[in-house]
């Protein structure tokens, strides 16, 4: 198995050295937050749409079907996870960068080859998040934990870049 090595073979900021040999410039840590801003106020924006159809639809209903507030809620809830699905692991996927990474000029590789990421671990990167968010009273401050671990790891790697095998790098 390649082997992913953390050097300050040419001037800061930091490069890493795949196992193919190839250095790559790391991504700073602020663009990768600035990234995440970005997409997150694109998919609240998707979300808070689809929310206001809803609630017109719900208005609109004259049948009283009893759906209600509460089947909004659950019908936006999984509009919002359907949106997330498609929307990160996708891009990261086919093109190795959601729209923020995009302006930020910053790129999901893997740690391994520098190439595309692929399916099964542009998926993996978004789940390992997502999955710690439902751990009940803590999941929001685990995932934070998660994105934040990246700012300590030597390879700036988060839990998520680690467990599917990723680096993040300038584009």
């Amino acid at each position: 198995m390649s082997r992913l090595t953390i050097g300050e073979d040419r001037s800061s900021p930091r490069w890493v050295t795949l196992g193919t040999g190839e250095q790559l410039e790391l991504a700073e840590p602020g663009a990768r937050l600035r990234a995440k801003i970005i997409d997150l106020k694109i998919l609240v924006a998707v979300v808070v749409g689809c929310i206001i159809v809803v609630l017109l639809a719900l208005a609109a209903d004259r049948s009283n079907t009893g759906v209600g507030v509460v089947g909004g809620v659950v019908l936006a809830s999984m509009i919002l996870g359907l949106v997330s699905l498609l929307y990160d692991p996708v891009l990261v996927a086919i093109r190795g960068q959601t729209v923020g990474k995009m302006a930020m000029r910053i790129r999901v590789v893997c740690a391994d080859n520098g190439e595309l990421p692929g399916w099964g671990r542009s998926f993996g990167r978004w789940a390992v998040p997502g999955a710690l968010l439902f751990v009940p009273g803590v999941g929001v401050l685990l995932a934070l934990v998660c994105f934040a671990s990246l700012t300590w790891d030597p390879s700036r790697r988060g839990w998520h870049d680690r467990l599917a095998g990723t680096v993040v790098v300038k584009a």
